[in-house]
């Protein structure tokens, strides 16, 4: 477990908010790459470190009241509701635009009042509305994640329609590029390890061919290693399974780019 004293010491101010620091005393060895993770949830803060692979949580609600004020408080919580959409800004048409997406597509639109800020619609792989992930064009976090209900919290976002070939990507927007230009299915992990659930839903879905696309950087490399660990030992055998060693995200290509890797 993680010493509940360096989450405490660390632990970021705002609901919804997520730090990046060097792991003292990790497990692993000198941490100089800040791998340890750490939120602040409605239930505490919940600490990871990407580099031993430990977990942490401190339940420290009273000290989230003192630190911010009331009315900021009574917004955090409000984060954990429906946004508000709206229509795309043309910040947002921007920002979708340098990732190749299409800013007229109904999965992507604004939130009222905020010039800066992108909803992405989640999908379930039945492509039923789960929630929305709100992406922050200029602070941090970057991301505020909200579901419909609690028993989809915390699921990935998937792009399906029947394809027998399935891309596994880290974030939202490589899952979408992903499926809007090669077609294949695609489901975004919206972190760097899957889920038991995901697994599930992976096994149901029957796919011929899975393909792990992670981040580049280490904690991306360490997770799709781990996801082909897991995939080869829950799938069915006749269900191929293998890693991209790329070095940029699929978001990042071309779509040229993606079609002469992908299909």
């Amino acid at each position: 477990m993680i010493d509940n004293k360096q989450i405490l010491a660390n632990a970021p101010s705002n609901m919804g908010e997520q730090i990046h620091v060097n792991h003292k005393g990790c497990e692993a060895g000198i941490d100089n790459k800040k791998r340890l993770y750490i939120k602040r949830t409605e239930k505490g803060l919940v600490a990871y470190c990407h580099h031993c692979n430990q977990s942490g949580f401190v339940n420290d609600s009273s000290r989230l009241s003192s630190w911010v004020s009331t009315k900021e408080l009574a917004s955090a919580y409000k984060h954990n509701t429906k946004p508000v959409l709206s229509t795309l800004t043309t910040e947002g048409k921007v920002w979708l635009h340098s990732n190749y997406c299409d800013t007229n597509d109904t999965l992507f639109a604004g939130i009222a009042g905020e010039r800066h800020k992108v909803a992405l619609t989640l999908l379930n792989p039945e492509q039923e509305v789960i929630g929305w992930q709100v992406r922050n064009l200029l602070f941090t976090p970057k991301y505020l994640t909200h579901y419909v209900n609690t028993d989809s919290k915390g699921d990935a976002s998937w792009f399906h329609k029947n394809s027998k070939t399935l891309v596994i990507t880290e974030d939202y927007l490589s899952a979408y590029r992903v499926h809007k230009n090669t077609g294949f299915s695609s489901v975004a992990l919206l972190r760097t390890m899957i889920s038991d659930k995901t697994l599930s839903q992976m096994y149901e879905l029957n796919f011929e061919f899975v393909f792990i696309w992670l981040d580049p950087d280490k904690a991306g490399q360490e997770g799709a290693t781990k996801t082909y660990k897991k995939l080869n030992h829950f799938l069915p055998t006749q269900t191929k399974v293998a890693i991209f060693g790329m070095d940029k995200e699929p978001k990042e290509c071309t779509p040229e780019e993606l079609k002469s890797i992908l299909v």
